[in-house]
């Protein structure tokens, strides 16, 4: 599966979210709607360098704010989907990616 995102989407994501890992759990609902039923998920996500950068930079924005004794961005960065830019793996600046997954429910 492949998706372009955009800012007004994942600014969405962290105005909707009180907490980093609820926020971290809505990308991941971005890219597997039954989110909710997997039980695992083998490989790692992609996204576009641009939506990388920008989620990235969202995350330590959040966490200054809301979580000030932690490492801004550190939940994204153990967590968060692998950015690659361009022919690497042929992604738009801003899509997600996932073409390299498997998942059991």
């Amino acid at each position: 599966m492949r998706k372009t995102l955009n800012k007004k989407q994942i600014d969405a994501i962290f105005e909707a979210s009180s907490h980093q890992a609820e926020a971290c759990a809505a990308f991941y609902r971005l890219a597997f709607p039954e989110w909710d039923e997997l039980k695992s998920i083998e490989g790692w996500l992609g996204i576009g360098k641009e939506a990388g950068i920008y989620i990235i930079r969202k995350f330590m924005e959040f966490d200054r704010k809301h979580h000030p004794n932690v490492f801004n961005g550190g939940l994204w960065m153990n967590k968060g989907f692998s950015t690659h830019d361009g022919a690497d793996m042929e992604l738009g600046p801003w899509e997600l990616c996932t073409d390299n997954c498997i998942t059991s429910s």
